[in-house]
């Protein structure tokens, strides 16, 4: 049996740069990142559109829901810019656009991917794709780790940074958090279309891209307002606006579209005499009645599926883990990403979360080496 001084439990962002980290802060140990799939990286390579939306320097705890208050003392500790220095010490080169967002120079989220795994090399760090972690437990003084075709290997420590549920709607790094003695929060998609009650509607706008001003009404009262690009989908409305507060939106809430923001009705209707032909797309304003353009209105169904989610709302309550994502149920395991409770904004705010929760682990399990 295989024995090494970390396993990382995941292939995605948290467990990659964790595996980094962990190559520069323990040299000459070994350390394995385990993969279910055959592949590291996968889920990163979709971010951003293809794009790596990796980092936003607006990042701060308004910034996230679920325990966004326990989590305020990480957040400043590892603030972005922080975190974008350790890139570019990485030799990642990276952009700033609008709203704070970072994306690598050559908007390719691949370079990303790239730059991960020729360090996790350099550094002796293994991967092992086809691993999926079933079982975890407790031997002498580190942990048997099993994977689904029964093969076992030993770590004396191990960071569990396996993602989320959203895409995959995989439940295996909660049930292996379960088996340690965690809990977990109910679990539903964020950062996800929402999916609207005139069906008849949205199926003729399908494929339409329009900027617009959305409010999120409950009765009566507005709950947010966003402006973005709204897209809509077979079933749904989506587009980052509309994921901004998809988290927030229950059935019978209010979708109200502002397709003209830039203009009052009365100086939309000098401007036209009325008529939208001139200011939206045909298939639009052939839906949406003149007098409707500034409240174009749906009503919600439900957030989309866990399986069009970008992130995953819920998993393990913070105040089971220490300041540096140690568990406190479970010594010499830490938790990192979107296995805990926090999910952020559209915008990187989730990445900066998975990177920060990565490299406060691999600091602990350092210096705890150091210490022994």
């Amino acid at each position: 049996m295989q024995r090494y001084a970390l396993a990382i439990v995941g292939g995605g962002a948290a467990g990659l740069l964790a595996g980094v980290r962990a190559g520069e802060r323990m040299p000459g140990q070994r350390v394995v990142v385990l993969e279910a799939n055959q592949r590291v990286g996968r889920k990163l390579l979709a971010t951003g559109n293809g794009r790596c939306n990796l980092e936003n320097l607006q990042a701060s705890p308004a910034c996230y829901f679920g325990d966004s208050r326990a989590a305020a003392p990480l957040l400043a500790l590892y603030p972005p810019g922080r975190v974008l220095a350790y890139f570019q010490s990485l030799g990642l080169v990276c952009r700033t656009l609008a709203d704070g967002r970072v994306y690598p120079y050559s908007n390719q989220a691949s370079s990303v991917l790239n730059i991960l795994r020729k360090r996790l090399a350099e550094r002796h760090v293994e991967e092992r794709c086809g691993f999926p972690v079933r079982g975890i437990d407790r031997r002498g003084e580190g942990y048997l780790l099993t994977a689904a075709h029964g093969e076992q290997l030993w770590a004396r420590r191990v960071l569990l940074a396996p993602g989320g549920a959203a895409q995959t709607q995989a439940q295996s790094g909660y049930t292996l958090a379960r088996s340690l003695g965690h809990t977990v929060t109910p679990l539903h998609p964020a950062l996800v279309p929402v999916e609207v009650r005139e069906q008849r509607v949205v199926r003729a706008l399908k494929g339409v891209r329009i900027p617009a001003a959305v409010r999120l009404e409950r009765k009566g009262k507005c709950l947010m307002e966003t402006r973005g690009e709204v897209q809509f989908t077979q079933t749904a409305l989506s587009g980052i606006c509309v994921f901004e507060f998809s988290r927030l939106v229950r059935s019978g809430d209010i979708l109200s579209l502002d397709l003209v923001p830039e203009y009052s009705l009365s100086r939309l209707e000098q401007l036209t005499g009325g008529s939208l032909e001139g200011v939206l797309p045909k298939a639009l304003y052939q839906a949406c009645p003149f007098g409707e353009v500034k409240h174009f209105r749906f009503t919600a169904a439900q957030p989309g599926p866990m399986r069009q989610a970008q992130v995953t709302a819920g998993g393990v309550p913070l105040r089971e883990i220490d300041a540096r994502c140690g568990s406190l149920v479970s010594p010499g395991v830490w938790l990192c990403g979107e296995l805990l409770n926090l999910d952020g904004r559209c915008g990187g705010f989730n990445l900066h979360w998975a990177w920060i929760t990565a490299l406060a682990a691999v600091e602990a399990i350092a210096k705890g080496d150091d210490a022994e």
